[in-house]
């Protein structure tokens, strides 16, 4: 179950800037043990950038996930990934497969793209501190 969140908490949240969202998603992931990506029937939400880079967004509550993948991505469910899965599952993956971690996609679809190792290593640190 995810945190409470309430209006004026997203507005706020949401309209840091990208390196601060980044740091906010890995606290409260971290602390919560859960972050969310995007899916529909066809599979998770991995958009191209126009060079070619390849990207899973994140988020650190399921509020964020859904208001902003409504706007850019309609079709789209938030849907719940636990932090150890993430981690020692999806990481890895990810980063054989070369897919970039865009942490917490804005309204403007703005975000901290991040190689699956560094985010590790953020989480894994941070998660450290919560042990």
């Amino acid at each position: 179950m995810p945190y409470k969140m309430n209006e004026h908490h997203f507005a706020n949240v949401i309209s840091m800037t990208s390196n601060e969202r980044l740091w906010n998603f890995v606290n409260k992931v971290a602390d919560w043990e859960q972050l969310w990506g995007a899916r529909n029937d066809e599979g998770w939400l991995v958009p191209v950038t126009p060079e070619g880079i390849e990207y899973f967004p994140v988020w650190p509550h399921p509020d964020y996930a859904q208001k902003t993948t409504d706007q850019r991505f309609p079709g789209h469910r938030a849907e719940e990934i636990a932090l150890d899965d993430f981690l020692y599952e999806w990481l890895p993956q990810l980063s054989n497969d070369d897919v970039k971690v865009a942490v917490f996609p804005n309204m403007d679809w703005a975000f901290w793209v991040i190689d699956a190792e560094d985010l590790a290593e953020y989480l894994e640190e941070e998660k450290s501190q919560y042990e």
